[in-house]
């Protein structure tokens, strides 16, 4: 069974990639507003239908994102740290 090999460069970019997620959640009402991209009639009334049952999920989901987000982030800066200290005891010897 291979190791588990975890770098500094990997868990910051897991971080920006949540954060990226996060602000897509955040800022879909554009992408919904005028509904003009459904075209039909029927299509856009099933859409909006859908869309309100979508924005509950969506909250509930872009909280929980952000919430892994802040700790990953947190994770990339306490595995950073110990790198460096890490680092430094190697030097010391």
């Amino acid at each position: 069974m291979a190791d588990l090999v975890v770098t500094s460069v990997a868990v910051d970019e897991a971080a920006k990639q949540l954060a990226a997620i996060v602000d897509e959640f955040k800022n879909m009402e554009k992408l919904w507003e005028d509904g003009a991209v459904w075209g039909h009639d029927t299509v856009k009334r099933a859409m909006d239908d859908f869309v309100e049952d979508w924005w509950v999920k969506r909250e509930k989901l872009t909280t929980n994102l952000s919430d892994l987000q802040k700790k990953m982030e947190q994770a990339a800066e306490q595995w950073n740290n110990l790198e460096i200290e890490l680092a430094a005891s190697f030097d010391e010897q």
